[in-house]
């Protein structure tokens, strides 16, 4: 038996599955920041559209002619516009958009944009997938190959 050659034969199969099953998840978790990135553009469409815009600025302008303030948006306001595609709007504490509901009845939240990192994470992942197992199994390897062998 030739230890050093099945070493290498088994570091090789298991980073190839390794780098296989990274490559799978890597998949699911793009498939995930794409759906985030989509959703993040689509409620930036709607948060910028020209009706929203109007409505802050009626909601901004009611707030300031009231003396004392009598709009308390801590538990937040909602909107009923039921134009261009939007339906209601909840405005949080700083007349931020809370959500958006859409005249279809789906809601929209705010959501960050994914970072460059999760991009660079997923690109990698294939690379870890493979190195970790190959670099484990040649470790092993090495250590079990000072033990069996020969004094000189």
């Amino acid at each position: 038996m030739n230890l050093r050659e099945g070493t290498r034969r088994l570091a090789l199969l298991l980073g190839v599955v390794g780098a296989i099953l990274c490559c799978l998840f890597s998949l699911a978790q793009l498939q995930s920041l794409m759906r985030q990135r989509a959703e993040q553009k689509r409620f930036e469409k709607l948060a910028n559209s020209q009706i929203m815009q109007q409505d802050r600025f009626d909601l901004l302008a009611d707030c300031v002619k009231q003396t004392p303030p009598k709009l308390d948006l801590s538990a937040g306001l909602s909107s009923h516009l039921h134009k261009d595609g939007i339906d209601t709007i909840t405005w949080s504490s700083g007349c931020q958009i809370a959500s958006i509901t859409t005249e279809n009845g789906e809601t929209v939240y705010p959501s960050p944009a994914p970072g460059t990192w999760s991009h660079i994470l997923i690109a990698n992942l294939p690379l870890h997938g493979f190195f970790i197992p190959w670099g484990a199994i040649r470790a092993i390897g090495w250590v079990g190959a000072g033990f069996i062998a020969s004094p000189k």
